[in-house]
């Protein structure tokens, strides 16, 4: 059997279709929720198991194991699941199946619904709700927000999530196929978890946490070349964008989310702030639900950008080198 290269730009082009159509799948069947309950599972009875204990190194080395153990199996699974419905059923079923599993795997659709919907509440002057509906995406105490912390932490979460939750994935489809991409999601979904530096996380957490970092290195670093175009195609101020990504990128606790966050920053002329935390970019401009908007649109040009530029060459280029027929057994 003679591998095509069509199909992997196919299953591209479906998932990311697939998403803007219909979003996200039912929690049911969703491979990440799915995850999710793997992770808490085995959260709970290492800390259940170390709660008279309370031992740093334990935890630690459960967390390590977790993390890499999870990271493992799931991604030999997802691999094996892939090259099974490839053989046994052929290339219809290896593009579903595929298309289907991608798509969990990044969101672009999701995101856009969370940040619309919150300010919608701001509109409406429904604080409240909106500090309500922010605390579904953010990790920070959202109850005391005044609207500007309110816009400036969905404008932080949409340029972030442009990485993670969207070119992250895809970038790792482009080398390792489903299973490149299902790690990334895995190692993710582990960090958003459970990789925090609070008390009762910091030891269990501590390996996806760096994981976590370690995956993201390069797509945040590029992701400086897709923002900044798309900001240039938006007549943003593209110029500032690199400035002030050059003076406040590594300014957050986290190696890579102040990258693309400083970028948008610079390009909206704006200043986005967690208190006691960081402060990115310079205050041109206040921040205004119209700015929250233009946020969205950046990431979403972004994203196809990287998709044409990116993503699809670099496979063509690994099917010229015969990456892909090595990779599938061929």
């Amino acid at each position: 059997m003679e591998f095509m290269l069509q199909e992997i730009i196919l299953i591209i082009c479906f998932s990311v279709s697939l998403d803007y159509l219909l979003g996200e799948p039912p929690k049911s069947i969703h491979p990440v929720v799915w995850i999710g309950k793997i992770i808490t599972f085995f959260e709970f009875r290492i800390k259940k198991r170390n709660n008279k204990e309370n031992n740093a190194f334990y935890e630690r080395i459960c967390g390590f194991a977790l993390a890499l153990s999870l990271v493992a199996s799931i991604g030999t699974l997802s691999y094996l699941i892939t090259i099974q419905s490839l053989y046994s059923l052929g290339t219809i079923a290896f593009i579903l199946l595929s298309t289907f599993i991608l798509k969990s795997m990044f969101s672009i659709k999701s995101m856009d619904k969370h940040i619309i919907d919150i300010l919608s509440d701001i509109e409406k002057n429904d604080i409240e709700k909106a500090r309500n509906d922010l605390s579904k995406i953010v990790s920070r105490d959202t109850k005391t927000l005044s609207e500007e912390k309110i816009l400036s932490a969905c404008i932080e979460c949409t340029a972030e999530s442009f990485v993670d939750g969207i070119l992250s994935p895809l970038f790792y489809y482009g080398m390792l196929n489903i299973p490149g991409a299902t790690i990334f999601r895995v190692v993710n979904t582990l960090d958003s978890m459970i990789g925090y530096k609070d008390k009762y996380h910091k030891d269990i957490g501590w390996m996806s946490a760096k994981m976590d970092t370690i995956m993201n290195l390069l797509p945040a670093r590029i992701s400086l070349v897709f923002l900044v175009t798309s900001s240039l195609i938006l007549n943003l101020d593209w110029k500032n964008a690199i400035s002030i990504y050059k003076r406040d990128g590594r300014k957050t606790e986290s190696l890579n989310a102040g990258i693309p966050m400083s970028i948008v920053a610079g390009a909206l002329r704006i200043q986005l702030e967690k208190v006691n935390h960081y402060r990115l970019g310079d205050m041109h401009e206040p921040i205004t639900i119209a700015k929250c908007r233009i946020t969205l649109k950046i990431t979403k040009i972004a994203t196809f950008i990287f998709i044409i530029s990116f993503l699809f060459p670099i496979t063509i280029f690994l099917n010229s080198i015969n990456w892909w027929s090595i990779f599938f057994g061929f």
